[in-house]
This record gives C-alpha cells, sequence and structure tokens, in this order.
C-alpha cells in the first residue's frame, strides 16, 4: 500500500515538472526579428503622424529611448568579473 502510494506520488510530481521543463526551453530560444530596429521606428513615427498611435503611448515611450553604448571594453569587464568572484568582492560601482 505504501509503495504504491509512493509511486503515484513520484509519477504526479514528475508530471508537474515536466511541464515546466518545456517552458525554460521556449524561453532559451532565441527571438530573430524580421524588420531592424530602424525599420520599426520609421513604422512607429509614421503611425503617429497619421494618428493611429499617440506620441504618448507607452510603446512611442519605450522606442524612443536613447540606446546605451558603454565605454568599457568587454574583455576588461569580464577580466574584472573574474578578479571580483576569485577575491569575493563587488564593487557598488558596478
Amino acid at each position: 500500500m505504501n509503495k504504491s502510494i509512493i509511486a503515484l506520488l513520484l509519477l504526479g510530481s514528475t508530471a508537474a515538472f515536466a511541464g515546466n521543463a518545456a517552458d525554460e526551453q521556449m524561453n532559451r530560444t532565441a527571438f530573430a526579428g524580421e524588420r531592424t530596429r530602424a525599420e520599426v521606428k520609421a513604422e512607429l513615427q509614421r503611425l503617429q503622424q497619421d494618428g493611429a498611435i499617440s506620441a504618448h503611448s507607452d510603446l512611442a515611450a519605450y522606442l524612443q529611448q536613447p540606446s546605451t553604448v558603454s565605454s568599457r571594453d568587454r574583455a576588461d569587464v569580464r577580466a574584472e568579473a573574474i578578479q571580483a568572484a576569485r577575491t569575493r568582492v563587488i564593487q557598488e560601482s558596478i
């Protein structure tokens, strides 16, 4: 009796976690868009001029944010992260 209950519980928990694994795999799949950022921005501007989208909408505000460009080299940041992991020190200025 106890063995069958344990087997049912294990079977049920396995089925529950199987759905989570499928969701995780789908989240890791890279998204490849068909249009460039410039094309999307141009379409947004056209729709705003036509009055189809308000200039103050959340979408417009999001797409008009300036892009951020780092002044630091990737190799420098990586070396700093490795050193911080070795010494177990994380700087607050990062």
